[in-house]
This record gives structure tokens, sequence and C-alpha cells, in this order.
């Protein structure tokens, strides 16, 4: 079996449109993410979503842009996200099976943003590669790409918060997740990067950096939930501060990276 058939297995389910609601209200990756995007997002844009889930974003910007397109790897995701379009009546949103690393029905510089909020956490250096190249192509001039990825320093921070540095500081976790950048338990499913690595191919694949952007840090969304609303007052002025400093994206799990096409 390879990496897109195992990448398919593993959105099976139809979960993936669960994982912000389980977040609750406190789950910064989600919070952060549309306080980002929504500075680029206007009615008269047109934006395609690569690796679209079960439509989360796409429900949430869908009044707020031109046209939408999702496309996933998974059509399971993609029916999900077809049904709320039909149950929202949203007749400039659409949702199709795609992959990342060949949009071969796209058209070049066609949208002008591009989203590309999961593929980067399943593909390899390789695919990442390709994945760019093809946000690149498809974006208009002048438009604006959005590269979500997994980072393995933060990742590593904030489940050691959550669960222990005993636990994470294992020769596995070492050889796996900080040298070869892949997941110590599923290695042909999820990878890892570091913020310098994903500039690094942006700018091979002619984007110009704009922003860097860490999402979630060190605390999960449950601790978050169990403050006082005092103490949430001062996480959120805290995390805010930390979001807006690109010298702290090493200690998130979820980056942003924001480029712009030339």
């Amino acid at each position: 079996m390879d990496n897109k058939e195992k990448v398919i297995n593993a959105y099976a389910s139809g979960n993936e449109i669960n994982r912000a609601k389980e977040a609750g209200q406190y789950g910064m990756e989600f919070i952060n993410t549309k306080k980002i995007l929504n500075k680029y997002i206007s009615k008269d844009k047109r934006i395609l979503e690569i690796g679209c889930g079960g439509g989360y974003y796409g429900m949430y910007f869908a009044e707020s842009c031109q046209e939408y397109v999702g496309i996933d790897l998974s059509s399971v995701n993609i029916n999900i996200f077809q049904k709320l379009i039909i149950e929202n009546g949203y007749s400039n949103v659409k949702a199709e099976v795609g992959d990342a690393t060949d949009l071969c029905n796209v058209a070049d510089n066609s949208f002008d943003v591009v989203l590309c909020l999961g593929p980067m956490y399943h593909l390899n250096p390789e695919g990442r590669t390709k994945c760019m190249a093809e946000c690149a192509r498809i974006c208009k001039p002048g438009g604006i790409i959005a590269i979500a990825f997994i980072n393995k320093t933060g990742a590593i921070a904030k489940f050691a918060a959550a669960f222990g540095w005993e636990n994470l500081l294992t020769p596995k976790i070492d050889e796996n997740v900080l040298t070869k950048g892949i997941d110590d338990a599923n290695p042909d499913i999820f990878f890892y990067s570091m913020p310098e690595e994903m500039i690094a191919e942006a700018t091979k694949a002619g984007l110009t950096y704009e922003r860097l952007a860490g999402l979630d840090f060190l605390l999960t969304d449950n601790v978050i939930e169990g403050f006082s609303e005092e103490q949430r007052k001062v996480w959120f002025h805290l995390a805010d501060l930390i979001v807006s400093s690109k010298y702290c994206v090493g200690l998130t799990n979820h980056a942003l990276l924001i480029c712009r096409k030339k």
C-alpha cells in the first residue's frame, strides 16, 4: 500500500470534519488560522483549498468570497463537504476529489487565494516540492498562497508539555521525528518539517515569503478549557503575542506560511 492509499484510509472514517468541533471554542489551530486568513479573503476573490477535508474552512469562508473550491484526496471527505454545500444552499462553493501533487484539472493562474491547509502534513520532501509547485502554478500573479505544516520541534514541545518529557525524549523520536521528519507511530502518513525548510520550498517554487505564524503552542485545548475566565484572557493575550512573532514559530505544533506569487 503506497502513501496515498494510507492517507485515504486514515480519513475513511469521515471524522476529520469533527476535529475542529472536538477542539471546541479554544482550538487555537482553528482560531488563529481563520484570524490570519480573514485578511486575505474578500467578496471579489476566488479561493481554492487543497486538502479541504470535510469543508470546515469552506463553510466558514463561503459567504466571504466570490467562489470557493475545495479539493481533497479523500472521497469520504468530499462527500461530507458536498452534503454541507447542499444543506446550506451555497451556489458559489463546490468540492471535488483531487491530488495536491497533480492538480491537472485546475488551470494556470486561476485563483486569487490558494489554501494548502493539510497536504503538507502527509507529503514527503518530494511530494512537498510537487505540491508547492502546483500551488504556485494555479495561483494568479500577485495572489496569496497559505501553506500549513507540522513543525517537528513544536510538535515535540506540545506533546511533551501534555504527556511528560520522559515520554518524548526517546531514541525512536530522535531518529524519526527530529532527524527524518517522519512520525514515530505512523511514518508513512505524517511528515514534519521546519520553518526554514518550508520557506526554502516556497522560494524554489518562485514565491515570495510574506509571513510565518505559529498556530497552536504548548497547551492542549482541554488545558485551556480548564482555565478560569481571567486566566483565559491572559492566555489569549499571550497567544496573540506569540502568533504575531515569527521568532516563536519553532514552538508551535501547526504553523502557517503565507506567500505571494510574483
